[in-house]
């Protein structure tokens, strides 16, 4: 019995009992369909997540600080600082030199984080401000701007700021593009213009040590330190980004030597001022771009035999890829038992088929037929119906898919920029699909076939009806 034979042969028997079988391929959909729907929301995740990463560069940097720390989570999940010792070279513009000359950089330069009371005409917000050098220019985040321009120059007395400073400030920001592409206003905020907020003038409230002496400490904090102002111009606005590269923790950005020239303490805590001073650092970190990934793992044998600590964020990849392993474990288990679920539908259906068919299957045993085509009838049917099956249910979970897209897209992500696809469906997963549910099915199939290959010739032609 050809392959041609067996295939026609087990499309007509399916078709003879078609409302059952359409309920066995239902379930066989459904199965199909919750698998790779829950699994491509895994991949899709973490193809965001790292595909974000990479498109700031974040894994062709990293920063250089006096701790090492580690992304292990400890107690209850936290991240732990490991207990290293200090790095022995002084985070200075020495090293900082040392590290330009090197083949592997391409950018290295100081983290500043000031803290600052900033006013926009009327409104203050606290917060942080960090600095980049002009050839930060070139690179994302900083290159594709929500709205204006970058520095004009190193020393420039001009900021950026992001959205979320803005809304710090009880603004909702939005440029002429996108003024109608949103719904209503949240209540609180008010509705602005971006051009409106590009060459505004910002005023940076910074604390300065203006005494440090003994008496002066004496009279309290208020003759140890003073409050001074320094105007900035706005010219640019950065995007809401989850992981915007070196300054992502500061929402007021300013060139590097207008940073430098900034009034402050010179430190956040005073472990920090008592760290700095007995080890001779002037920054308590430097920030580093490589040329490449390559160069980024060049530069690191480079840092660890000088015993110089460091965060990359690519050492976390391979535990971020373990969380996605796990995830991905969990999301296919659920679609799986959905599927096993069918797989005893398909059984039922065929045990059904051998009563049925019993003094048929007779009749073909007596004109010769062996156990072995009995066995491949059965399984081409219980194939049949996983490949179609699988079929079905790519086209359930892809549909699914697009319709949670929207919904996600249109109730829960408004204001972002650009339509965000949480799922993803590589061409492994369309046709591991196909393959392991035809498996599922031909597995299923297996002890009816089996059964009905045992049937006794003389036995099946005594039945009657």
């Amino acid at each position: 019995m050809t392959i041609s034979d067996l295939i026609t042969m087990a499309r007509q028997n399916l078709w003879r009992t078609r409302l059952r079988t359409t309920l066995t391929l239902i379930g066989v959909i459904i199965g199909i369909g919750a698998l790779i729907s829950m699994v491509s929301f895994g991949i899709g995740l973490e193809r965001n997540i790292t595909e974000k990463f990479k498109s700031n560069d974040l894994f062709t940097s990293l920063t250089i600080s006096t701790k090492a720390f580690n992304l292990k989570g400890g107690p209850r999940g936290r991240t732990q600082q490991q207990q290293a010792p200090e790095t022995a070279v002084p985070l200075n513009d020495s090293l900082i030199g040392v590290l330009q000359k090197r083949p592997e950089v391409n950018i290295a330069y100081p983290r500043l984080n000031i803290p600052v009371r900033a006013a926009l005409k009327s409104d203050t917000s606290t917060t942080t401000v960090g600095s980049l050098p002009m050839a930060m220019a070139n690179y994302p985040p900083y290159n594709q701007l929500y709205a204006g321009h970058y520095f004009s120059t190193d020393s420039a007395l001009e900021a950026i700021v992001t959205l979320d400073f803005l809304k710090g400030l009880g603004l909702d920001v939005r440029t002429k593009d996108k003024l109608e592409q949103y719904g209503k206003v949240d209540s609180g905020m008010t509705l602005a213009l971006s051009d409106t907020i590009i060459g505004k003038e910002l005023s940076l409230l910074s604390v300065s040590l203006k005494n440090a002496s003994p008496f002066a400490m004496m009279g309290g904090i208020q003759n140890m330190v003073d409050e001074e102002e320094t105007k900035v111009k706005i010219v640019g606005i950065l995007k809401d980004e989850q992981f915007a590269g070196p300054a992502m923790r500061e929402e007021i950005i300013l060139p590097i030597n207008a940073a430098k020239g900034l009034p402050s303490l010179g430190f956040d805590r005073i472990s920090d001022l008592i760290s700095n001073k007995n080890k001779g650092n002037q920054y308590t970190s430097v920030y580093v771009k490589t040329k490449s990934m390559d160069d980024l793992g060049k530069l690191k044998q480079y840092l660890d035999q000088q015993k110089i600590n460091y965060f990359a964020v690519d050492d976390g990849l391979a535990e971020m890829k373990k969380a996605f392993l796990i995830l991905d474990s969990v999301l296919g288990i659920i679609g799986l038992i959905s599927l096993l679920v069918a797989g005893f539908g398909i059984i039922n259906t065929m045990l059904m088929s051998i009563l049925e068919r019993k003094r048929e299957i007779g009749i073909m045993k007596a004109v010769g037929g062996k156990n072995r085509d009995i066995r491949m009838i059965f399984f081409f049917e219980a194939g049949f119906i996983g490949l179609v099956g699988a079929v079905g249910g790519i086209a359930l979970g892809y549909g699914l898919t697009r319709i949670a897209n929207l919904i996600v897209n249109t109730k829960y992500m408004k204001t972002a920029d650009e339509f965000v696809d949480l799922f993803s469906f590589p061409w492994w997963l369309v046709g591991g699909s196909v393959i392991f549910s035809i498996i599922i099915s031909v597995l299923a199939g297996l002890y009816p076939a089996i059964r009905a290959s045992s049937i006794h010739p003389i036995d099946a032609l005594r039945q009657t009806g």
